[in-house]
């Protein structure tokens, strides 16, 4: 059974998201393989490691880091309906970009990747220290990663979810995505683009950031800007 800090959210009679504190062995490889499928292809990791022969083993070091950062310091929820159908990975303000302290805790991973392909890697920060310049200033949290079993539509469902602790907390979102499909899914949410052209250093691809404001009467606040 998952670990929880409070009781599921009922959605309907089938479905219900968690919040997860501590994940057994077997949850933790379950949900590494659904991050991984879900962004096999995606744009950025693709282009960070292009040889399809590395990137299966990559995926999995890289999410099961991932995945133990977000239990630890973030937070980790996850729609069950008698399995895992889908997760979101979000941080409260103040918990993202990764401290160096909370990077050297997944230190023998990123090793295990580095010794892989180090070039990869090497790009991997590149961009990633490109697109924190473009982070805003203002506190917000961060929408980290969302994935789904092969033919699951719950990602909207983990989404509202999350949006309505956000509003209920008055906390902005702030979120990245390289999937301009994507864009039209977060303005229905409520986001709206910051920019669309963050170009990736040695010709990776373009990043649009979106920035959401908490709803139901939020305070006035000003637009973001680049640190």
């Amino acid at each position: 059974m998952f670990s929880l800090s409070a009781h599921p959210r009922l959605l309907d009679s089938k479905i219900a998201i968690r919040r997860i504190v501590k994940l057994s062995s077997a949850e933790s490889t379950e949900a590494t393989k659904m991050l991984a499928e879900a962004f096999y292809d995606s744009p950025l990791f693709r282009w960070a490691f292009p040889a399809q022969e590395i990137r299966g083993d990559i995926w999995q070091t890289l999410f099961s880091a991932i995945l133990d950062d977000a239990v630890q310091f973030g937070r980790l929820e996850i729609a069950y309906r008698d399995k895992m159908l889908g997760l979101l990975i979000w941080y409260p303000p103040g918990s993202y970009p990764l401290s160096w302290f909370r990077m050297l805790r997944g230190l023998p991973k990123y090793l295990r990747i580095t010794l892989t392909s180090p070039f990869g890697v090497f790009k991997l920060f590149r961009a990633q220290t490109t697109l924190n310049r473009s982070r805003p200033g203002s506190p917000h949290c961060h929408a980290y990663f969302l994935g789904a079993r092969r033919g699951e539509a719950i990602g909207q469902t983990l989404s509202r979810n999350f949006l309505r602790e956000a509003d209920a907390k008055q906390w902005s979102v702030y979120l990245e995505t390289q999937e301009p499909r994507t864009v039209a899914l977060y303005n229905r949410l409520g986001f709206k683009i910051m920019r669309s052209d963050i170009k990736t250093p040695m010709g990776g691809p373009l990043t649009s950031n979106m920035w959401r404001q908490p709803a139901h009467g939020s305070r006035p606040e000003a637009r973001p800007s680049p640190d």
